[in-house]
């Protein structure tokens, strides 16, 4: 049974790379930047073991506590996306105790668990200070591999009911959107406090005595006992990392045979009607039903849902850092520059549009037999966009200029955000006609494979940046100029808006004629498994 979970894994994946071959470009770019990443902590290792060989206990067990607290918290974002869900085997004559074994062979088996694996594996150059301790974490290594992967599934399973509604998975994502789009902001807060402590090597000393007697630490606090020569606190210590692993065992095979024997459905949705405002107003026309569909997405999809919160949560996050650190004070130099904090959202635009496509998934197949232009396509995507955009860069630039003290910039702080919003979403319109981008499913887990875009996104913003920058250049170099001379930020307005018009008419007709031509190419590719 371990075996064939184990191949079944890798047969999956395998089937997708072969049905897509984006996916493996994306794969071999995304195992250079882990290689990469993996050189960096050897490296870093190698000076911690010769440098500062005291502190590498402590860094070697807060590494350790991270990297299990990641497979926890992970599990929750990727739980819908489990290709090995225990509801597949439901209609199988299969026991929970045949099937765990193999579940967490294969679990610990993937491109994740394999990075894992070797992670730790590069983390004995740490514990190398000691050759007992470098023993005691070569043999405990399987145990805190069996931890990550174990409590993985104990808390997917545990909080599994409860993500099956769809109020409470669109929570997680936006929550989880939210707390890694503000990381920066939390590190820079962090790290202030850090400052603040007098006896940083101390504080981290407690945290880790700490930890080490957890359930998440404790297999990292045998080799660091050993290390320190304290045998009787390494003993305890293995006891709970041995009875963290027996329980997480017995409550996984638990969870896992509720399941087999009342799978989980997912639940949500709902019945969209007509007639309501967005009708009414909108014109009747196929850019107007696209452009009211837009707007439903922006809603409903909690991909979408993120989109709208990302433009709102990245200005947020550049002013807090500038009003955290003073930037804003007149004696830096930098409050005027607040102003230009909005134009940042033209890096969200062009991929929210190149993406469009990509989120109605399948259900693009009724542009296509409805006889849809694709330039009404390009349109009324743009129109929905717009809708929310303009309105939303309004307040951002209002409040940037109230922050900064000199509303007499709002014009220039206008022109470069809403001038390069524009430049940058009719880029997108374009570029989406010929690389759509991935996404996943409608019913997929939002931060699932596909979930930024692709190869092709990438793609698409090495394409988007550059024009929007060379387009956008009058309205953001008139804006910057304005800072000096307040009237130049009327002429930044008037640029961004001829430009930025100019920009959706380009985008609207070279990406709708594009379109015409590669609806079939363009269905196949936004439907097929990513």
């Amino acid at each position: 049974m371990v075996a064939l979970l184990v191949s079944l894994r890798w047969r999956q994946l395998g089937h997708q790379l072969s049905r897509n071959p984006w996916m493996i470009v994306t794969l071999v770019l995304t195992g250079m930047i882990a290689l990469g990443m993996l050189a960096g902590l050897t490296a870093a290792l190698v000076a911690l073991r010769f440098a500062a060989p005291e502190a590498a206990v402590t860094v070697m067990v807060l590494a350790g506590t991270v990297l299990v607290v990641g497979w926890w918290v992970g599990s929750i974002l990727v739980s819908g996306d489990d290709s090995l869900a225990p509801e597949r085997f439901a209609l199988l004559p299969l026991t929970a105790g045949a099937l765990l074994p193999g579940l967490v062979v294969a679990g610990a088996t993937t491109i994740g668990g394999l990075g894992t694996i070797t992670a730790l594996l590069l983390m004995l150059l740490g514990w190398s200070i000691s050759l007992p301790a470098l023993l005691s974490a070569l043999i405990l290594a399987p145990v805190a591999v069996v931890t990550c992967v174990l409590g993985a599934r104990v808390v997917s399973g545990v909080l599994a009911g409860w993500l099956a509604r769809r109020g409470t998975r669109d929570l997680v994502v936006i929550l989880g959107v939210l707390l890694v789009a503000s990381s920066g902001l939390l590190l820079n807060l962090g790290m202030g406090a850090l400052f603040r402590v007098n006896d940083i090597g101390g504080a981290f000393t407690a945290v880790t005595d700490i930890v080490s007697w957890t359930p998440i630490g404790a297999v990292f606090g045998v080799s660091a006992s050993v290390a320190q020569g304290d045998y009787l606190s390494a003993a305890l210590r293995l006891l709970i990392a041995l009875a963290t692993v027996i329980a997480l065992w017995f409550a996984a095979r638990g969870l896992l045979a509720a399941r087999l024997v009342a799978p989980i459905q997912n639940s949500g949705g709902g019945r969209v009607r007509s007639g309501g405002l967005l009708d009414r107003v909108l014109p009747a026309t196929p850019t107007g039903a696209i452009a009211a569909r837009t707007l439903r997405y922006f809603r409903r999809d909690p991909r979408q849902v993120v989109n709208v919160v990302m433009m709102l949560l990245l200005p947020a996050i550049f002013i807090g850092l500038a009003l955290m650190n003073g930037l804003q004070d007149e004696s830096v130099g930098f409050g005027p520059a607040l102003t230009l904090i909005p134009t940042i959202n033209a890096l969200l635009t062009g991929t929210i549009i190149q993406m469009a496509i990509a989120y109605d998934n399948d259900a693009i197949a009724a542009h296509i037999l409805g006889g849809v232009r694709g330039a009404a396509d390009r349109a009324g995507r743009l129109l929905g966009f717009g809708l929310i955009a303009v309105p939303l860069t309004l307040v951002l630039c209002v409040a940037t200029c109230l922050l900064a003290g000199r509303m007499d910039l709002l014009p220039g702080s206008l022109g470069a955000a809403l001038g390069l919003t524009a430049i940058s979403a009719g880029a997108g319109a374009w570029v989406g006609s010929f690389l759509p981008g991935r996404a996943p499913a409608p019913e997929a887990n939002p931060l699932g494979r596909g979930s930024s875009g692709g190869v092709q996104s990438l793609l698409a913003m090495i394409i988007i940046g550059p024009i929007t920058l060379l387009v956008g250049a009058p309205a953001l170099g008139f804006a910057i100029a304005g800072i000096w001379n307040p009237a130049l930020g009327w002429v930044s307005l008037a640029c961004g808006v001829v430009l930025g018009a100019l920009a959706l008419w380009g985008g609207t007709v070279l990406g709708g004629s594009i379109l015409n031509r590669r609806w079939p190419e363009v269905l196949a590719e936004v439907a097929s498994e990513s």
